[in-house]
C-alpha cells in the first residue's frame, strides 16, 4: 500500500472546492475592467471633440477663416476674422504708441543698497489712479533700513499700484531709479510727487528726466491727411474695420504711400479648420464601433456592445449632424456623412460654398444655437465630472471591482481553511496508512 502525499492531496481538493468561483468572479471582474477601459477611451474622444468644438466657437475664432495681404508688412500687422468683409483699403501709420518713462534725478553717488526715507509717502499716479507708497513700510528684510532695491521691489508688487514699473538700471558706475508706465498712451502719462522731508529724495522724484514720452498711435484709413484719422492709447486697433485688428508696429514717414490691405477669404485656413472637426468626430465614432460591436466570426464582440447610451449618443450626434442649421444641410456645402457613420469632405464643392456663401456656412457653424453650440450642449449631460453618465457608470464599476475583489479576498481565507482541514485529514490517513504497512509487515 503506497502512502499518500498530503500536501499534494490538501492542494488539489482546496482548489476543486474554490475554483468554480474563483473563475467565476475573474470573469466578472475581467468584464467589468473591459467596461471600464472603454468607457474611459470613449469619454476621452468625446472630451477631445468638446475641445475640438470650443477652439473653433470661441470669441475670437470661427469656422471661417480670413486673411490679409499686405504690401508692406513693416509697418503694421493685420489678424481678419470672420467677421471680416472681404475687400481693399489702404493704411498709413503716422506714429506708434509709446510708453512715459522718466528717470529721477538721484545723486550720483546711490546705488541699490542706497537707504531711502522710512517716512513719509510717495505718489504714483497713472490715468486717475494714485497708489500713495507708505515709506514706513518698505522694510521688506526687517533690518531697520529701507534701501533702494527695495523701493523698486514695493512699487511693483503693491496691490494698488496703478500700472506703473519700477526698475534700477546701472551704467558707468552709477545707479538710475527708472519708472515707466506699464501702458502705452497719453492717457496713461505717469506723474510722480515725494513727501518725505528728506530734501535729496524729494528733489529726486520732483526733478524728473523724461526718457520716453507717452503717445498714443496714429494712423489714417486712407492716405496720410486726406483719408480718416484714427487714434489709440494702444497700438492695437481692434475692430475699426469690422472683424479686422490692425495693429502699428513702426511709423511711415510722411510723405510715404499708404500701405494696401486685402481681405480675403482663406480657404485653405478653413478647410483645416473643417478637417480638424472631421477628424475629431471620426474618432468619436470609430471608438464607439470599437466597443459596441456585437461581434462575428472575424471580430470579437465589444466590451460595451448594445449599450444603449452609447448608442443614444451616436444618434444624437448623428441626427444634428444631417440637420437644418439657417436653413442648409452639411451635405449642401461639401460635408457628408458615409454609409460607417463617418464624417468626409469634399475639398472643392466646400471651397466653392465658402467662396459664394461664407457667411451663411459662419452662421451654421457657429451662429448662436446652431451646429456647433448644439452639439456641446447635446454633450454636456454625459460629460459632467461629478454628475455626468461617464463618471456615473464608471463609479458603479469600480464599486463592482472592488466588491469583486473582497469576494476574492475571502475564497482565500475559504481556501486556506479548507486546505489545512484537508491536510490534516491526509496526514492523519498516511498515519494510519503507515502504522497498517507496519503491522502487515509483522505477519510477513
Amino acid at each position: 500500500m503506497n502512502s499518500l502525499d498530503p500536501i499534494q492531496m490538501a492542494t488539489q481538493l482546496a482548489t476543486f472546492d474554490v475554483q468554480p468561483f474563483q473563475q467565476r468572479y475573474q470573469l466578472q471582474a475581467d468584464k467589468y475592467q473591459s467596461q471600464l477601459t472603454a468607457l474611459g477611451k470613449m469619454e476621452s474622444a468625446l472630451r477631445d471633440f468638446r475641445s475640438t468644438i470650443q477652439e473653433i466657437n470661441s470669441s475670437t475664432t470661427s469656422i471661417i477663416q480670413n486673411k490679409a495681404t499686405l504690401s508692406n508688412d513693416s509697418h503694421f500687422s493685420v489678424n481678419a476674422n470672420a467677421q471680416a468683409l472681404n475687400g481693399s483699403y489702404q493704411i498709413f501709420v503716422e506714429q506708434v504708441a509709446s510708453a512715459h518713462q522718466v528717470k529721477t534725478d538721484m545723486p550720483a553717488n546711490l546705488d541699490s543698497t542706497t537707504s531711502v526715507p522710512n517716512t513719509g509717502t510717495l505718489s504714483l499716479t497713472v490715468d486717475g489712479q494714485t497708489l500713495d507708497l507708505d515709506l514706513s513700510a518698505i522694510d521688506s528684510d526687517g533690518d531697520g533700513q529701507s534701501t533702494m532695491a527695495e523701493l523698486a521691489t514695493a512699487i511693483n508688487n503693491h496691490p494698488d499700484n496703478p500700472g506703473v514699473n519700477a526698475t534700477l538700471v546701472r551704467t558707468s558706475g552709477q545707479t538710475h531709479f527708472m519708472l515707466s508706465s506699464t501702458e502705452t498712451g497719453v492717457a496713461n502719462t505717469l506723474s510722480v510727487n515725494a513727501s518725505t522731508g528728506t530734501t535729496w529724495f524729494d528733489d529726486a522724484f520732483t526733478n524728473l528726466t523724461e526718457i520716453s514720452a507717452p503717445q498714443d498711435a496714429v494712423i489714417w484709413l486712407g492716405a496720410e491727411t486726406t483719408g480718416l484719422q484714427l487714434t489709440n492709447s494702444s497700438n492695437t486697433f481692434s475692430n475699426v474695420i469690422d472683424g479686422i485688428d490692425i495693429t502699428a508696429t513702426k511709423a511711415q514717414t510722411s510723405g510715404d504711400p499708404a500701405i494696401s490691405m486685402a481681405i480675403d477669404a482663406d480657404k485653405d485656413a478653413t478647410l483645416e479648420q473643417v478637417n480638424a472637426f472631421i477628424d475629431s468626430y471620426n474618432k468619436v465614432m470609430s471608438t464607439l464601433d470599437s466597443y459596441t460591436q456585437t461581434g462575428s466570426a472575424d471580430s470579437k464582440r465589444g466590451a460595451l456592445a448594445n449599450d444603449p447610451t452609447l448608442r443614444s449618443i451616436e444618434s444624437q450626434l448623428n441626427n444634428l449632424l444631417r440637420d437644418q442649421f439657417d436653413g442648409k444641410r452639411l451635405s449642401e456645402i461639401g460635408i457628408s456623412i458615409n454609409r460607417d457613420g463617418k464624417l468626409e469632405v469634399d475639398s472643392d464643392t466646400f471651397k466653392n460654398a465658402q467662396q459664394t456663401m461664407g457667411s451663411t456656412i459662419e452662421s451654421m457653424f457657429n451662429g448662436d444655437g446652431n451646429l456647433l453650440d448644439s452639439l456641446e450642449d447635446s454633450l454636456k449631460p454625459f460629460l459632467q465630472f461629478s454628475s455626468g453618465m461617464f463618471s456615473s457608470r464608471k463609479d458603479a464599476l469600480r464599486i463592482n471591482i472592488d466588491r469583486i475583489d473582497d469576494k476574492q479576498a475571502n475564497l482565500e481565507r475559504k481556501y486556506d481553511m479548507a486546505y489545512t482541514r484537508y491536510l490534516k485529514q491526509f496526514t492523519q490517513m498516511n498515519q494510519i496508512m503507515t502504522q497498517m504497512q507496519q503491522t502487515q509487515g509483522l505477519f510477513g
